[in-house]
Formats: structure tokens, C-alpha cells, sequence
């Protein structure tokens, strides 16, 4: 009763505005992860957040304001570019120091409330303080400088309330809600090459809870329109798919990679962060073979999912996006379903847009970012088009869809120089690490999340 109050109260705050007959962009509130937050490449940066798929969204349907914690070039952290090196190009970020939030002092809540790395238990406990940001202090960087404001008084009893992303969305008295969360309770398997349960992946049923609360929170203390997303499996992004289990060198013939565990066979991946490993010789006949697991007590990373590995990833995901579509079903909220538009994608069916052809393809195929799990903008629009297909058939609604064409021709697209595979660019140990930083190893155990998020809406 207490959050509720004080809800309402903030809401008559910011300002209420009735909604009408027609679908209501007039305060329009995004939540999600990297996804949503329109990061790019390895960072944050304010061309990439105006062209994200909720800015799009925003401005197609006419929404009167759409706020961004932007953040001036070269990003934060500086965005990974391309360099044409010997042997090889690398991808590695951009040199200098990271960019500066610019748009810190908005008064209000950001429309657009998609953090980096959250999770589901990010977005609905964890705060963030945008002093630690200013300060030089970058150990919550991305909650700091979207959330800023770690806790607010209740107006009816002084008391100080945790300002997390879904108690911001709430108290904007939103018209309408886009929620695509829970990428960041997966995706740490996939960086790290190992599937643990409650550490790399959040455990099934502390995903039906927290779900269940999330999307119960908007559809009761809000009169707003919501849109579900789902989530894309494993094998649909090129950091699991671009590179190949096997090596030809000049002369000597083609080799099969080693990892530790043995051959590197066909159903199996390799994931990007391992071609630099690869260029030094890991996994050849006789060399150290590449390493295979998540290694508690170095933090190292492993580089390889097994077949059988993809299996357990692809499973939870399967019961993660069974919740979002039974939860939906619970409260009446429409999903995109972007699980089967990345997987169409991946298996070959490409997206043609003014005669061009894109495809799922790292660097060539026009969609994903130099990191190999985001969207560059060209992605961005991809998403923004499915969303307004959806919301104009579940709302009867007709918001026009996406201009591509200032997008496509946008000097955007990701090249390589002439001649070379996008298998054989070398995705170095700095880009990896920004990887890391967006999906750190540091999930909360079970019997934490379970007594903390009993009391997370209280």
C-alpha cells in the first residue's frame, strides 16, 4: 500500500494526461537490458540511443517526449571498432577515455530505462546513484547513470524507497510500456561458455517470480498498453556462430581445434572471444588447446559451448520465454515474438530491404554490432518494424512504420577491408572485456534472490 501511494502521488507529480480510444504514446516507458538501451558494440553512445528500436518506436508513433540518458562519443564504455592490423584486422575499442553522460540533469525519470546487463532482479531491486558516476566511480556505471536517484521519500511518510528502473516506469503514469527483459539472465552463459545454473543463469523459478512481478507491476498499478518481447536462443547471434571449428594453414592443410575436453566437433561452437586465442595457436595439434569452462578460481572465461551445452542454454530459454508467454497470457499483453524472427534470420531467411540482403552474418550481414550479440541501428529498425507490426495488430492501431531508408544509408553499415572473411577478423581481449563488464559472473545464489525478492514490491 505504501509503494502504491507513493506511485500515485509521483504520478500526479509528473503531470496526468487521459488516455484515449487510439493506442497513447503521449509518456511512453521502455524497460529492458542492453537491448533496449540501444548499446552498441561495447558501449553507450547518444548516435546509437537515437536510433535504438525504442527511439524509433517513439518517434513513429508520435510520442510528445521520449528521454535518454545519453552519453557523448566515444561512449561508455568507447565502442569497439575495426582495424585493419597485420596479420589480421582486430576488433578493439576506441582509444581515449569513455564519453560523459549529457543529459544528467533531467529532472524526471528517462523514458527509455533500458540498463546494460540488467537482469530481472536488476530491475526490480537494484538502484542507481549518478554522484558514483561523476564521481570517477564506474562499479555500477550503467544503473548510475540511468537511474541516478537511489531512493525518494514517500510522500505520505518520509520514509526513503529504493528508485529502481520498474518503480521509475511506474511512477511516469505510463500510457504505454515495452518490456524486453531477461536476455542478461542467459546471456552470461553464453559469454563465459558455461551454463551453471544460478550462477551464469538465473534458475527457472526465480524467473517465473520475478517475471510474474515485473509484468504484474505494470499490468495493476499502471492503466498503461504493454508489449512483451521474448527472447532470441543462443545459436541466433554471431558470437556463438561465426567462428569455425576448423583451421587451414598454408601448406601443412586444415586442421580440427582442440579444446580441453577433447576435438571441437561439428555440433559444437566456438564463440568469438576465442579467435584470439586462435591467432596465438590455442587449439592447434600440439598446442594448448583452448579452454573449455568458466574457471572459479582465475575468473577465466571459457571460449567453447558443447553441443550439449547449447542444449541447456536453448532449454532454459525455451522455459524463460514459456513464462513471458504465460505471464502475458495472464494479463492480456501481446508479445512479439523475436525469438522465431532471429531464429528465421539465422537459419538463412534473410531480411531484404530495398534490394539488399541481410543476414545474421558477423560483420557482412548488416544486423549485428562488432561485439556479435547487439544490433547496430540497421538491427535496431529490424526490431522497431516488428514491434510496430505487432502493436498495430494486437491494438488496432495504425502507427506508420520505419523510414529504413536514412537508417540504411546512414553510414552505418559495419565493412571489412577487401578481401578478408569475417571469420578471420581477431576479436581481442579488450573487446571481450567489454563484453565481460555488460555480463559480469555475479549472480546472486538462489536462497538470496528468494528472500530478497519476496519483499522487492512490498
Amino acid at each position: 500500500m505504501k509503494r502504491l501511494l507513493f506511485v500515485l502521488t509521483l504520478a500526479a507529480l509528473l503531470g496526468a494526461v487521459p488516455s484515449s480510444a487510439q493506442v497513447d504514446f503521449t509518456r511512453y516507458v521502455a524497460l529492458g537490458d542492453s537491448l533496449t538501451a540501444g548499446y552498441v558494440s561495447g558501449g553507450l553512445v547518444q548516435y546509437y540511443q537515437d536510433r535504438s528500436y525504442p527511439a524509433l518506436l517513439a518517434q513513429q508513433a508520435g510520442a510528445p517526449v521520449f528521454e535518454m540518458p545519453t552519453v557523448s562519443e566515444p561512449g561508455i564504455e568507447p565502442l569497439l571498432e575495426l582495424l585493419a592490423l597485420v596479420p589480421a584486422p582486430v576488433i578493439q575499442p576506441k582509444p581515449g577515455a569513455p564519453g560523459m553522460p549529457t543529459n544528467a540533469t533531467y529532472p524526471v525519470p528517462y523514458n527509455n530505462l533500458g540498463v546494460p546487463g540488467s537482469n530481472l532482479y536488476n530491475l526490480v531491486t537494484t538502484t542507481g546513484d549518478i554522484q558514483n558516476l561523476l564521481a570517477g566511480n564506474t562499479d555500477n556505471v550503467m544503473h548510475d547513470l540511468i537511474l541516478r536517484i537511489p531512493q525518494v521519500p514517500d510522500p505520505a511518510t518520509g520514509e526513503l524507497m529504493p528508485f529502481t528502473a520498474l518503480i521509475q516506469a511506474i511512477a511516469q503514469d505510463p500510457t504505454f510500456v515495452t518490456l524486453w527483459i531477461g536476455n542478461s539472465d542467459i546471456l552470461g552463459a553464453i559469454i563465459s561458455g558455461s551454463p551453471i545454473d544460478g550462477i551464469t543463469m538465473t534458475p527457472v523459478e526465480i524467473f517465473q517470480q520475478l517475471y510474474g512481478q515485473a509484468l504484474g507491476a505494470l499490468a495493476t498499478m499502471t492503466t498503461a498498453d504493454i508489449v512483451a518481447i521474448n527472447l532470441p536462443d543462443a545459436t541466433s547471434i554471431p558470437f556463438v556462430t561465426t567462428v569455425s571449428n576448423y583451421i587451414t594453414i598454408p601448406g601443412m592443410g586444415t586442421f580440427q581445434l582442440m579444446g580441453e575436453d577433447g576435438p571441437i566437433e561439428d555440433d559444437d561452437y566456438i564463440t568469438l572471444a576465442a579467435s584470439a586465442l586462435i591467432a596465438q595457436g590455442y587449439g592447434l595439434p600440439g598446442a594448448p588447446p583452448l579452454p573449455e569452462d568458466l574457471n572459479f578460481a582465475t575468473g577465466a572465461y571459457g571460449v567453447i559451448l558443447r553441443s550439449d551445452e547449447i542444449d541447456v542454454i536453448n532449454e532454459r530459454i525455451a522455459a524463460f520465454n514459456a513464462i513471458i508467454a504465460g505471464t502475458a497470457a495472464n494479463f492480456g499483453v501481446p508479445i512479439l515474438d523475436m525469438n522465431a524472427k532471429y531464429n528465421d534470420i539465422a537459419g538463412g531467411n534473410r531480411w531484404i530491404l530495398g534490394g539488399i540482403e541481410f543476414s545474421a552474418d558477423f560483420l557482412v550481414g548488416g544486423l549485428f554490432s562488432y561485439d556479435g550479440v547487439h544490433p547496430q541501428a540497421i538491427g535496431h529498425g529490424l526490431v522497431a518494424t516488428e514491434l510496430i507490426r505487432t502493436i498495430n495488430t494486437a491494438f488496432d492501431a495504425n502507427i506508420p512504420q520505419v523510414n529504413m531508408m536514412p537508417i540504411l544509408y546512414g553510414g552505418d553499415a559495419v565493412t571489412l577491408p577487401v578481401g578478408v572473411n569475417a571469420k578471420d577478423v581477431v576479436f581481442s581481449d579488450a573487446a571481450w572485456d567489454a563484453l565481460k563488464e555488460v555480463f559480469p559472473i555475479n549472480r546472486p545464489q538462489p536462497e538470496g534472490l528468494r528472500n530478497e525478492t519476496a519483499t522487492a514490491l512490498d
